[in-house]
């Protein structure tokens, strides 16, 4: 990442002032909360980074959902991972179980009371993650200024809150929850490190499938955690096809959990055969994007991950505002159109748009041409896209 500019006035300022962070001892304990899911995560590397680099003794725990427990073990700064089944709870609570989850909820606060926390990072922002950071009991708890919450309420939970810019990237967002630490990140660092285990296992499916450690590997993801970020299965089809034409690259197609059918409406469309692959754990899906030339895929976690790891990509956008999550580094493409919803940058998604008719704009032929020029092949038109990735 390129240093960023100086962040607007009021950005990473203190609520008050006067109250600096000083953590006790030689070895602080930190807890930093992002339950989820994916991108989210992998945007939150940055801050696991910064104290480490910063505080590197520091012992920092990662409070995560089950349904994502093995993400946080991507980044080797993460000491400890304390999980939490949020979603179960919901579940048992309307079913009764009123008592199962408040003993379980009992177990995880001795858990934490047994070793401490000093300081605890809330960049969820959400009353969700503001409610665990509260049954911490940690001394200093840091989250965002109510205009820059998830959900405002959030700020009955914190100790320090940090305002932080609406325009700016979710980076550097995050970043700013170090202020009242006096800490300023000017070279944010994803840290991703990948196992030989999984790049061997990433080797030996790729190897069964016919593809040879030559090959070029275009890796395309179709699926998106709403609706209105996913492109149509046909088209997603339709560009396979495109960039297999005459074996310039072998196309491998992903899925998340609850993803196989999309995947396999992708693949029942091809006049090609793609190598279709079920559900990875993180660290497996990380050692496969890592091996990508290129993945074209919406807004959606393995985008991320996948420009995290340096994998160029190209990325449909509909209501997601680019300036805010677009994928960070080099050698991406952001395809978006203009929104007739009434998205405006500073919105990170409408949710109030009925169709994304902006998603529905993007052209095959945009996304080819974008590709093959990523790819180092500019045979077609240079695309003329309307945003690209911001740097954080």
């Amino acid at each position: 990442m390129r240093e960023e500019d100086p962040l607007p006035d009021g950005a990473g300022g203190l609520s008050r002032d006067d109250e600096r962070i000083v953590l006790p001892g030689d070895r602080p304990r930190i807890a930093l909360i992002r339950l989820g899911a994916l991108g989210d995560c992998v945007y939150t590397f940055p801050l696991v980074s910064a104290c480490k680099a910063r505080l590197p003794n520091a012992e920092v725990t990662w409070i995560v959902e089950a349904r994502n427990r093995d993400v946080p073990g991507l980044h080797p700064g993460v000491d400890a991972v304390s999980v939490v089944d949020t979603r179960r709870w919901r579940r048992d609570i309307r079913s009764g179980r009123l008592g199962q989850v408040a003993e379980e909820i009992r177990a995880i606060r001795r858990s934490w009371a047994a070793k401490p926390f000093d300081l605890v990072l809330d960049p969820q922002g959400s009353i969700k993650s503001g409610a665990i950071a509260w049954l911490t009991r940690a001394p200093a708890r840091v989250g965002f200024a109510r205009a820059a919450c998830r959900e405002g309420m959030n700020v009955l939970f914190t100790t320090h809150r940090v305002s932080a810019p609406a325009d700016g990237h979710i980076v550097r967002k995050n970043l700013s929850l170090l202020a009242p630490l006096g800490i300023r990140v000017e070279h944010p660092a994803f840290g991703i490190r990948l196992s030989p285990e999984a790049k061997s296992r990433v080797s030996s499916l790729l190897q069964r499938a016919g593809i040879g450690s030559r090959d070029r590997v275009v890796g395309i993801h179709p699926g998106a955690g709403h609706a209105r970020k996913r492109w149509d299965p046909d088209r997603y089809a339709r560009v396979a096809d495109a960039l297999q034409e005459g074996g310039a690259a072998r196309v491998i197609l992903t899925a998340g959990p609850g993803e196989e059918t999309l995947l396999q409406a992708v693949a029942s469309q091809m006049r090609g055969v793609p190598v279709g692959l079920p559900p990875l754990p993180a660290e497996d899906l990380a050692a496969l994007l890592s091996r990508c030339d290129l993945l074209v895929a919406g807004d959606t976690g393995p985008l991320h991950l996948a420009a995290a790891l340096g994998c160029p990509t190209v990325a449909i956008y509909g209501p997601s505002d680019p300036i805010r999550v677009a994928p960070v580094g080099e050698g991406h493409r952001v395809l978006k159109k203009p929104c007739a919803c009434g998205w405006e940058p500073g919105l990170y998604f409408n949710r109030r748009c009925p169709d994304a008719p902006c998603l529905g704009a993007i052209t095959v032929e945009e996304v080819v041409a974008a590709a093959r020029e990523t790819l180092g092949r500019p045979e077609s038109p240079r695309v003329a896209v309307l945003a690209r990735p911001g740097q954080p």
